[in-house]
């Protein structure tokens, strides 16, 4: 597999537009390759984008995720075409399943089959945005007689597909341009991740040269015991997490932590928020992010890069901070307050740590 590209990006989540702007102008005088915009609850992912777009010139910019239930295949073919056009070339397109809470109490749409609503959905957004007249009769999405009256880019739109398990990660070896993994341990890239993908790929009978294998990890850069103790909620959110995707405890157990996080999850369902956090150790913060001081950070994404990933992007995280990823999880604990400015700071520290 080709593994020229090492692509170095940065999440920019929850911040508002303007800031968004701000740091994505930030990150790409830093030497970034790529801002990823995700959407969950703090605004939508395209017209962030656009504004960012339109205010570099280098930098790509990812949607990081949108979800494949939040519009139809029309709709996100229009925002996304758009945006790549706007952007010069320059957009990618995240796209997910995200979380059956997501879907069905926000959207009021019906959770079903994730790997087969992926297929399609991709399947049906790749002919819209190259152009095509499209018609498609799947099982979850349909779409008839439709053709976006568009001119042509340049280059051709990018689509990625955020996978953790390996039925995902394996579609997108199948269909997609490029992965986007998140809280992969560099062994579970290596020995569960890579694989997969190259079953995907053989089942479309295509090469993976040029796809790009990409990992996003939670991030602190800077101080070296600040920026480990303020990562600590992060690694009990996704350690706890096993009801959203179990591939994240599949991780963490890849990477020698599976006791540990183990009891982490006991003292959760206890609702011992201090115990909990406690017994996340420094090394296994470590396995798992990219922290400590500017060299060993710069360690940590290489150690990815060695292992196959393509291109890494750090999402720095507010101070201490943690948060439910779907109902019923993390019941009876007690969050932190949100520290924005602390937010910024990180934001700010760990770009700065790994300017290139």
């Amino acid at each position: 597999m080709e593994t020229a590209m090492n692509r170095l990006g940065v999440f920019l989540e929850g911040l508002p537009a303007r800031v968004t702007v701000d740091m994505a102008r930030r990150a790409e005088s830093a030497g970034f390759d790529r801002v990823w915009i995700p959407e969950i609850v703090f605004a939508d992912a395209f017209v962030p984008s656009t504004a960012v777009a339109l205010s570099t010139k280098r930098i790509e910019v990812g949607t990081g995720v949108v979800g494949i239930w939040s519009r139809s295949p029309v709709a996100m073919g229009l925002e996304a075409y758009t945006l790549h056009d706007v952007s010069g070339g320059r957009a990618v397109l995240g796209l997910g399943t995200q979380a059956k809470g997501y879907v069905e109490n926000w959207h009021g749409r019906r959770y079903e089959r994730p790997v087969r609503a992926m297929r399609e959905f991709l399947t049906i957004l790749r002919r819209i945005v190259d152009l095509e007249e499209t018609t498609y009769e799947g099982e979850i999405f349909s779409v008839r007689g439709f053709r976006l009256q568009a001119l042509p880019t340049e280059r051709r739109l990018r689509l990625y597909v955020a996978a953790i398990g390996p039925k995902m990660v394996q579609l997108a070896g199948e269909l997609a341009d490029g992965l986007l993994g998140y809280f992969y341990s560099v062994e579970y890239l290596r020995d569960v991740v890579l694989p997969n993908l190259q079953i995907g790929a053989a089942r479309a009978g295509r090469s993976l040269d040029g796809f790009d294998v990409g990992v996003g990890l939670p991030a602190n850069v800077g101080d070296p015991d600040r920026s480990i103790d303020e990562l600590r909620g992060q690694i009990l959110m996704f350690a706890t997490a096993a009801g959203s995707s179990p591939a994240y405890a599949k991780s963490i157990s890849a990477a020698g932590f599976g006791d540990t996080a183990e009891e982490v999850r006991e003292r959760a369902r206890a609702g011992d928020t201090d115990g909990a956090l406690a017994a996340i150790s420094p090394e296994f913060v470590d396995a798992l992010t990219v922290s400590g001081n500017p060299v060993h950070a710069r360690e940590r994404i290489a150690a990815y890069t060695e292992a196959g990933a393509t291109s890494v992007a750090v999402n720095p995280a507010a101070p201490h901070a943690f948060y439910p990823l779907y109902a019923g999880h993390l019941e009876g604990l007690t969050f932190p307050e949100f520290d924005f400015d602390g937010y910024l700071r990180v934001i700010g520290d760990t770009m700065d740590a790994l300017a290139r």
